[in-house]
């Protein structure tokens, strides 16, 4: 390991030590060499997502897991030491979060459902405090209308429809596949199946009472 500090997003890592500066709260952590070492790689990415594989083969070979699935280990270590926020996770790996970049925020722009909130000058979506997902154009139009629909159903047909003509699947019977695409980036009980279609997990929608089903 190079013995020079290494800056990124306000954390700065001397790399001979283990020792973190964190710039925002002005304090300090210390982690293990193979912690070191695993930031390192993320700090010198500078917000560019890695994967588990690309880390465990950039690290020095006397810093490195016994595999490369423990990767994901030694990052969890490291967030519980410097804060969850400062690491994102998404499909493509691990990245720092870079402090200038767009954060969705409160406002006309910004959809909220489920934990889920997507923004839809930048389409991003943030999964819980810390979790950014990246998603395609197709993908986040189709998760656009389960969020609008707020936990009510939507067919394959009305989702379709739904979607701009530039973001739409093939085909109505290919709605089915960017829900799958959907399960695999936000997990597979975020998006539920029933009432004639699918629908994001969150509370309940009430149902009519008897005399409103009525038309009375």
């Amino acid at each position: 390991m190079l013995d020079v500090p290494l800056c990124y997003a306000g954390v700065e890592l001397q790399t001979s030590t283990g020792l973190v500066r964190l710039h925002a709260e002005s304090s300090a952590v210390m982690l293990s060499g193979q912690q070191a070492a695993v930031l390192a790689v993320l700090l010198t990415a500078r917000g560019v997502p890695l994967g588990r594989e690309a880390i465990w083969a950039a690290l020095p070979r006397g810093y490195r897991p016994p595999t490369a699935a423990q990767v994901g280990v030694v990052i969890a270590n490291i967030r519980r030491k410097i804060g969850a926020a400062r690491i994102l996770t998404g499909a493509d790996g691990w990245w720092m979060r870079d402090p200038i970049a767009p954060e969705p925020l409160d406002g006309a722009d910004v959809l909220s459902f489920g934990g889920l909130r997507l923004d839809v000058e930048h389409r991003c979506v943030l999964d819980g405090p810390a979790r950014l997902v990246r998603l395609g154009p197709q993908a986040f139009a189709v998760l656009r209308v389960l969020v609008e629909a707020r936990g009510m159903p939507r067919s394959g047909r009305r989702i379709w429809s739904s979607v701009p003509p530039y973001d739409r699947p093939a085909t109505i019977a290919a709605v089915g596949a960017v829900i799958h695409q959907l399960r695999e980036h936000l997990g597979p009980d975020r998006i539920v199946t029933g009432g004639g279609g699918w629908r994001l997990a969150g509370p309940v929608p009430p149902r009519p009472r008897a005399a409103e089903r009525a038309g009375t």
